[in-house]
């Protein structure tokens, strides 16, 4: 499979401002192999920690290897257009940065780079694979799925359990009933959570296209189950980037659409709340009351404790291995013996290095956000990928993770589609229905 050099027809729109663009760099389309390669990767994502490891590797990591081999095997052009994309280069002045930070601290592990690193590279991977309506379609396809299958694990492991409990009398009956529905997903639900509303903001963004006539009820059912699943988990975190990605795609789809957006979001709310067992609406709120040991929450906790130490760290950093192995322990940063990520990644990242480390890594958020294209609302694609990049935004607030795979396939998506479906930087009305299977795409 060689890369062949095409035409490119995308021109901007008539009405708006001329856009610099970069040299056009020739491709291929995607094939049916690339294409199942990516739906399969999204799709098995959320067993990576359920799999048996392979000679100390994960299944993700070698998921991720297969690509990175078929990309370079395969497309090097495209993939030479790909690296230095504005996104990644603010991700390497990240790792250089944060690299020789970490050098300075005592009991340096360089863990957390490398695996920032190699997420980095699935990007890349993941946008090589993007390039095209068909690939971008088959990767919002993988997220729905995975978010089905969870979703049903979910339902028939604890949505009977939960039914049963009542509604629980307070945040921290909540917590421990919480507790008792873990199986299966131990010490990651909140994770879990969110695979289940990136599935359910994406079957909504694609159920407002008039594409989808024949599937918008299935697409609907979709959402509505996908949702009440993420729900079933407790996670505060995930219910308020659930509630705010539907309303970014309500907002994106259309202020002069608004009537009929709000009966589908009606709709929407009045399906989801009786479904949901009564004891999830008790945990959905931030406390700072104790529990029966004496302690507080422990986003709550962790907080609290950051705020009294800033100084110590604001400047430069205590280093990741430090922080982990030392640190955490001296200053209190500790729940049953071990050292608790901060919950926030912008706070972890702003412990571990300092603001200079902080400031390379809004640097790569606002490049992201500079390269989501105009006018979303035009086309089903570029709004499913808006849902899927704002709920990524948000879900950086509620984790300490900042190499999480799942940003992997955001971002990929994204600087794929940004550079081979609208490299204009605007979605045009003519774009959505130009494209014929089988015809090839450019990179640009």
């Amino acid at each position: 499979m060689i890369d062949k050099p095409i035409r490119s027809e995308q021109r901007p729109s008539a009405s708006a401002a001329p856009i610099p663009l970069r040299p056009i760099l020739p491709q291929a389309g995607t094939t049916l192999v690339e294409r199942f390669l990516l739906l399969a990767a999204v799709t098995i994502l959320p067993l990576e920690n359920h799999i048996p490891t392979v000679a100390g590797m994960s299944v993700s990591f070698l998921i991720f290897a297969v690509l990175a081999i078929y990309v370079i095997l395969n497309r090097p052009r495209t993939l030479g257009v790909i690296w230095y994309h504005p996104i990644f280069i603010a991700a390497y002045a990240f790792i250089g940065v944060s690299t020789l930070l970490e050098f300075s601290s005592p009991l340096s592990s360089y863990e957390t780079i490398i695996r920032f690193a190699q997420m980095i590279v699935g990007a890349m991977c993941v946008a090589v694979l993007s390039r095209d309506r068909p690939g971008l379609t088959a990767g919002l396809h993988g997220h729905i799925a995975a978010a089905l299958w969870v979703s049903v694990f979910l339902f028939f492991n604890s949505y009977g359990t939960l039914n049963d409990m009542g509604a629980g009398s307070s945040f921290n009956e909540a917590t421990t009933i919480r507790g008792g529905v873990d199986a299966g997903f131990q010490n990651n639900l909140n994770r879990v959570a969110y695979v289940c509303i990136q599935g359910a903001i994406v079957a909504f963004a694609l159920f407002l296209s008039d594409r989808f006539n024949l599937f918008r009820i299935p697409l609907l059912g979709m959402s509505i189950f996908c949702l009440v699943a993420a729900l079933l988990t407790m996670s505060r975190g995930a219910f308020v980037i659930g509630l705010v990605a539907f309303l970014a795609i309500l907002y994106a789809y259309g202020v002069r659409r608004y009537g009929k957006a709000l009966i589908l979001i009606s709709i929407l709310g009045l399906s989801i709340y009786p479904l949901v067992p009564d004891v999830v609406w008790t945990r959905m709120k931030f406390t700072t009351e104790k529990d029966e040991y004496g302690k507080t929450e422990a986003r709550a906790f962790i907080y609290t404790t950051a705020i009294n130490h800033l100084s110590e760290y604001f400047v430069s950093g205590v280093g990741s291995g430090n922080y982990f192995r030392k640190w955490g322990f001296d200053k209190g940063f500790v729940r049953r013996g071990a050292v608790l990520g901060a919950h926030n990644a912008f706070l972890q990242v702003t412990i571990m290095w300092g603001v200079l480390g902080l400031l390379m890594f809004l640097w790569i958020i606002w490049c992201v956000y500079r390269s989501i294209p105009l006018r979303c609302g035009r086309d089903e694609l570029s709004l499913a990928l808006l849902s899927i990049l704002v709920s990524g935004a948000l879900y950086l607030f509620v984790t300490h993770v900042v190499y999480d795979k799942v940003y992997a396939f955001a971002v990929g998506m994204l600087v794929g589609a940004r550079q081979g479906i609208w490299p204009t930087g605007i979605v045009s009305t003519g774009e959505v229905n130009t494209h014929r299977p089988g015809v090839d795409t450019n990179i640009s």
